[in-house]
């Protein structure tokens, strides 16, 4: 998509998405460093949960809200008609007003004068 078209919701996405990739790889190697603790730990496990979980979550209920501006602006960019054409300001020779009977006399002459 062209960027002077492009959907600022679309843009914050992508954002946010690579803001989760680097979440979840931070999440990962937590979770792999604390693999027994987390395990063997209930209570561990249901904090790590409730911290890094609840943060997950916004994002993905966030990056939704995004989702649903982003389209619902696509659907009306798609139904909008397109600007009209720019029509060119050329210089147009004025136009003669009609002459008066007056004017059409002296410039003509009277009818007896032929």
């Amino acid at each position: 998509m062209p960027l002077s078209s492009q959907n600022k919701f679309r843009a914050a996405i992508e954002v946010l998405q690579r803001g989760r990739d680097a979440l979840v790889e931070v999440m990962a190697d937590e979770i792999n460093e604390q693999g027994i603790d987390l395990i063997e730990g209930g209570y561990q496990f249901n904090e790590f949960l409730e911290s890094q979980g609840t943060r997950l979550h916004f994002l993905g209920l966030l990056m939704g809200q995004l989702e649903l501006s982003a389209d619902a602006l696509e659907e009306i960019e798609a139904v909008s008609p397109p600007p009209p054409p720019v029509r060119s300001r050329a210089k147009r020779k004025p136009k003669a007003k009609p002459k008066t009977m007056e004017e059409k006399l002296r410039t003509e002459g009277k009818p007896e004068d032929h």
